[in-house]
């Protein structure tokens, strides 16, 4: 992973082989008020123009793997309204590093305790974290640690967001985050914890969305997964997320022996500060995607159903190891003509662990059974 370098063009070459940069050039904030700061720490250290919103250039000291970027305590009246960072890191299973911010009064308070995995070395890896207007209204200082891994640590990025009116038509979600290619983030996926496994099944009006794999699975040889389905769906959605995969490879899907294309996952910007490049100039994105497949009903039986997914490389890859979690399948399900008050009642089911009551009751009958399933490698 040391050969990976942040993919700009306009970083400013800065104190290589030094624990601090030093700020001497009078024009080095240069940045406008909207400008993201950027700062490349492997296989060298670099950055991008000072905005107005930082105060000094960052300190980078390698023998503690800590990071500290400064903020201006006026950071607020440029109009920019909120902090959003973004670290890249070769996430080692270990729990990865940890932001914290430091008020001018020296009080420190923990922002997250460890953006990586556990247990599950991934590799290349990437978090966003909405940085909490509480702790960051009077500036203060960002800090970034890694202990004892300054190596794992390969970029930051720190760009500024505003406020916004948000009408959202689901109970369910929180969104709170929208990136300049209009992706949404989530409460959970940004606010620095480690997110929670989608595992288990529920009812959503005429959807049931049913786990396949929850935990994290490397994807190198097919993986199948055997679903028994009690009714004949209307349709049905393959959900997943992947970490590892270039953006020129794909994962194919059959269902039922049939194969029905790839893995739809949604386009980045090419600035995005995930998006990083190897000695040979191939573009890698770093971090979790979460990708989609529409399943036409004529393609579910009644019964047993084989989901099958398939990675194919690009020529251009070096094989690095790709990984999913969170897969799963939504069904959609008809409403069969029966009494309205059958809708309250709880939904049936012969599975130990499964859930028998519906996490949501707003008018729609029973549906069938889903039983979880475990994944099957052929």
């Amino acid at each position: 992973m040391l050969g990976l370098k942040v993919a700009r063009l306009w970083l400013l070459v800065a104190a290589l082989c030094t624990t601090s940069i030093r700020a001497e050039n009078p024009f080095l904030h240069s940045g406008g008020t909207f400008d993201p700061f950027l700062l490349a720490l492997q296989p060298a250290v670099q950055m991008s123009a000072l905005p107005p919103w930082v105060s000094a250039a960052p300190k980078v000291d390698p023998a503690t793997a800590t990071v500290t970027v400064t903020i201006h305590p006026d950071w607020v009246s440029s109009g920019v309204e909120m902090l959003v960072a973004t670290v890249v890191f070769t996430d080692n299973g270990d729990g990865g590093p940890a932001l914290e911010w430091e008020s001018d009064d020296a009080k420190v308070s923990t922002i997250s305790y460890g953006l990586g995995e556990i247990g599950k070395a991934v590799g290349l890896n990437s978090r966003t974290v909405l940085l909490p207007q509480t702790l960051t209204r009077e500036g203060g200082k960002l800090l970034l640690s890694y202990f004892g891994k300054f190596d794992s640590l390969l970029s930051l990025a720190i760009r500024p967001a505003r406020e916004d009116t948000l009408a959202v038509l689901s109970e369910r979600q929180s969104p709170v985050l929208i990136d300049g290619n209009l992706q949404v983030f989530e409460d959970g996926e940004v606010n620095g914890t480690r997110p929670i496994p989608l595992a288990g099944d529920i009812r959503n009006g005429s959807v049931i969305e049913a786990e396949l794999s929850a935990r994290v699975e490397e994807l190198e040889e097919p993986l199948e997964f055997i679903i028994p389905i009690q009714g004949k769906p209307e349709a049905g959605m393959l959900r997943l997320e992947s970490l590892g995969l270039d953006p020129e490879a794909k994962i194919e899907v059959s269902v039922n022996g049939h194969d029905l294309g790839t893995v739809n996952f949604p386009s980045f910007q090419l600035d995005d500060p995930s998006l990083v490049t190897d000695w040979n100039g191939n573009l890698i994105l770093a971090g979790w995607r979460k990708g989609s497949l529409f399943i036409a009903a004529r393609h579910l039986i009644e019964g047993e159903n084989s989901i099958a997914l398939t990675l194919k490389r690009s020529s251009a890859e070096t094989g690095r190891e790709v990984f999913l979690r969170n897969s799963g399948i939504h069904l959609r399900f008809g409403t069969p003509a029966w009494p309205q008050e059958s809708a309250s009642q709880p939904m049936e089911t012969k599975i130990d662990g499964l859930m028998t009551e519906p996490d949501f009751s707003i008018g729609e009958p029973a549906l069938p059974d889903f039983p979880a399933t475990e994944p099957v490698t052929p």
